[in-house]
Parts: C-alpha cells; sequence; structure tokens
C-alpha cells in the first residue's frame, strides 16, 4: 500500500517539542552544582539533537500548498473533542527552526556566563524551547493555550533567577513580592481567569482593584 507524506512525516513535530522537553528533564535531573560541566553538554547534545530534528521539516516541506503539513492527529479529551493536534505552515515553519536554533546559541552562550544553578539554567530554557515550538505548531486551541501558558513557568523562572542584579527569585533580593504581583497579573489576564470571571461577576471587581 503506498503511504501519503502525512503518514511518511507523522511523529516530527512531536519529536521537535519533546526531545528539548525530556532533553531538560535529564538534565535537571542528573545535574547539580558540582556537575556543571555534565549539566552543559548534556544540554549541548539535547539542543544539538532538537535542532536535528526540525531539519526534516524543512527539507520534506511542500512550498506548492497552502496547507498544514505534518500534520499529527490524535485524540485527548474526545468529550470536549480536544485533539493532540500538531501541523505546520509556511510562517510556523521558520519559527520552529529559528526556536530549535536559538536554543543551541543559548546554551553556548552561557557556557561560561552563567555559573550559577547551572543545571537549572540550562533544564528551563531546554523546556521552555520545546513548549514554545508547540505553540508554533498545535493546531487545536485548547493544545495552543496548554503549550503557550505553560511556557510562563520557565520563562518566570529564568527571569526571576537569572534576569539581573536585582532578579526577584534571588536569596539575596528583597522583591519577591512584585515577582508574585507579576505572576498573578498573567493569570488574571489569561482566559482562563475571564470565564472565571464571567461564571462569578463579583471576581471582576476584585481582580480589577487587585491590578
Amino acid at each position: 500500500m503506498e503511504q501519503t507524506t502525512e503518514t511518511l512525516s507523522m511523529g516530527w513535530l512531536s519529536a521537535a517539542i519533546w526531545v528539548p522537553i525530556i532533553s531538560g528533564i535529564i538534565v535537571l535531573a542528573l545535574g547539580n552544582e558540582q556537575r556543571a560541566t555534565l549539566s552543559r553538554w548534556l544540554a549541548l547534545l539535547g539542543s544539538l539533537v532538537g535542532f536535528a530534528v526540525t531539519i526534516p521539516l524543512y527539507t520534506g516541506f511542500d512550498r506548492t500548498t497552502a496547507a498544514l503539513q505534518f500534520v499529527e492527529r490524535k485524540p485527548w479529551i474526545e468529550s470536549l473533542g480536544i485533539e493532540y493536534s500538531l501541523g505546520i505552515d509556511g510562517l510556523s515553519v521558520w519559527l520552529v527552526l529559528l526556536t530549535a536554533f536559538i536554543t543551541i546559541v543559548v546554551v553556548i552562550a552561557g557556557w561560561e556566563v552563567i555559573r550559577d544553578r547551572v543545571h537549572q539554567y540550562l533544564g528551563a530554557f531546554l523546556i521552555l524551547s520545546g513548549l514554545m515550538i508547540g505553540v508554533f505548531a498545535a493546531a487545536d486551541g485548547m493544545l495552543f493555550y496548554v503549550f503557550f501558558e505553560a511556557t510562563l513557568i520557565p520563562m518566570y523562572i529564568i527571569i526571576g533567577v537569572w534576569g539581573g542584579r536585582t532578579a526577584c527569585m534571588r536569596p539575596s533580593s528583597s522583591s519577591s513580592i512584585p515577582c508574585w504581583d507579576r505572576c498573578s497579573r498573567w493569570w488574571r489576564s489569561s482566559p482562563v481567569s475571564a470565564v472565571g470571571q464571567l461564571r462569578d461577576p463579583g471576581l471582576a471587581p476584585a481582580a480589577a482593584h487587585a491590578a
């Protein structure tokens, strides 16, 4: 039986998403302050593999059609019609490639610059990279929302710990309240919060007052 292009390409987008995420988890699990060099090499290997699995997305991309390509569709929450649905077009394919490539640059750029909690920094960036690729590749609204909101977690940690001399999550910092305030503002601006306010109108004035 002849296989279609979609069948042959099945799995490349999932690989582009989950390879850096799993690599980041491995770096977090195996790395520590005494094994910073191991964390760096594991992160570099993970970022290189993560970029390598995006290359077939470019080489196999059909420029003669505007339809989504490398489509993956699997049932997720069937009762709500939600699917694990992925696909890329002529714009998102470049965003996926660029994200994977910049992850390599980030790992190399922080090789000697980052000396504090190296494994956490590199692990968070790898996980963030995979989640961002998920944002660009998601073809289901709920899946897009999950990936998009999940990026806030490693992003918040990276900014809070390594964001500068006044990073709010450093032990010596006295600005932890503003950090939590920013996190709560992100939550209040999310669609889930908006739905909650519609269901309970009393929450809206309180949120506005807190802002």
